[in-house]
């Protein structure tokens, strides 16, 4: 568990700084290494939540179906 919520606050982190550093237009060459990279700084965090998190909900009963509860 601890580990994906690393790569979670990393991944956050570096997108605030480049959205930080592109609206004050500060370190260009920074700012596009960071959008160079973000697709797979995503796919990291992707990949590791869905490899290492943990499903804590309930699960379904037999015949229910997933879907909305208004139903």
């Amino acid at each position: 568990m601890k580990h994906d919520i690393i790569v979670i606050s990393i991944v956050s982190a570096l997108l605030l700084i480049y959205t930080i550093l592109a609206s004050l237009e500060m370190y260009l060459g920074l700012v596009f290494l960071l959008v160079g990279i973000s697709p797979l700084l995503i796919i990291w965090m992707v990949w590791t939540v869905l490899r290492h998190g943990e499903y804590n909900g309930p699960e379904l009963d037999s015949g229910q179906e997933y879907g909305y509860l208004d139903r």
